[in-house]
């Protein structure tokens, strides 16, 4: 179907600039697997359960972290520490038993971190549950050994931002698919009124491109840039890397039949116009922050 997707977004980019984008059955099947950051961004608490359900129930993909515990136990968890103390430090029974929820509000202090064991045996309920693993510290060969060992390894994308764990994993899991995320080198802080620094950032996440391209991005499913953008009072986006940059690099990733995947950085984020942008673009899926946006710019056709 991936393969397909990407023909149809080839013929696109073969159209009049000014066609809109068609939004055929097989190209919102692929928004649908958009990455939804922590589970539902900065709706629910992140990688907790509660936000995975939520964003499954609406027929996204979640993202979560992936970290062991001091004991060997595999948890979803964002951050490096927990009260100070780095997560690999705790145990499973102290941390199954800490609040991780009521920084989003009173309704959510029962949420605990769930094990990675959990998640995968909710998957294994539902085959249209499908999920993002990002690399923390668990080697990418235990990541592909317990997704096959829950089959699911056409409902799990690894992702990470090191081209040589990628490659470890689909050495593993060959028939596993794959996500290499490339970012701006700052976190989306990019200030664009600083000489330089829209430059800079640009420089930084291409090196990381053409790294994987001298490669054609061999074991390489889904490549998701990173961008920032702002508006100005009359609504016209700046991008960072430049609007250019980001066309050239889609119809690289389409010619090597690789998905071509945007995360966009800050509140920008958090408005159906960037996502329609970035479609027209020639993009295929995102992620976000900020899925309610997406949510609405895909039930607009993206137009």
């Amino acid at each position: 179907m991936k393969r397909l997707v990407m023909m149809a977004a080839c013929a696109a980019c073969a159209c009049a600039a000014e066609a809109a984008r068609e939004l055929t059955p097989q190209a919102r099947e692929t928004l649908k697997h958009s990455l939804i950051h922590r589970g539902d961004g900065k709706g629910r608490p992140d990688n907790t359960m509660e936000a995975l359900l939520y964003t499954w129930a609406k027929g996204y993909t979640p993202e979560c972290d992936i970290r062991f515990t001091r004991d060997g136990k595999v948890v979803a968890f964002h951050d490096n520490k927990l009260k100070g103390r780095k997560v690999s430090e705790w145990t499973w029974a102290e941390l199954r038993e800490e609040d991780v929820g009521s920084y989003r509000g009173a309704q959510y202090a029962t949420c605990r971190a769930p094990l990675w064991e959990t998640i995968f045996t909710a998957m294994e309920e539902n085959p249209s549950r499908k999920i993002h693993i990002d690399y923390k510290d668990v080697p990418p060969e235990k990541v592909a050994e317990m997704v096959k060992a829950h089959r699911l390894e056409k409902q799990c994308w690894f992702i990470c931002n090191n081209y040589e764990l990628i490659k470890r994993y689909k050495a593993a899991l060959p028939e596993g698919q794959t996500l290499h995320w490339m970012n701006l080198g700052n976190w989306g802080r990019i200030d664009f009124d600083r000489p330089g620094e829209t430059e800079k950032g640009e420089a930084f996440m291409m090196k990381i491109f053409e790294n994987a391209a001298k490669e054609n991005f061999k074991g390489i499913d889904n490549v998701q840039l990173h961008c920032q953008l702002r508006y100005d009072a009359a609504g016209n986006a700046t991008f960072c890397p430049k609007a250019e940059t980001l066309k050239k690099c889609v119809e690289r990733l389409h010619a090597a039949g690789i998905e071509a995947s945007m995360c966009v950085w800050q509140t920008e984020a958090n408005n159906p116009k960037t996502y329609k942008l970035l479609w027209e673009m020639g993009f295929d899926s995102f992620g976000t922050d900020y899925p309610e946006a997406l949510y609405q710019a895909i039930a607009e056709n993206m137009k």
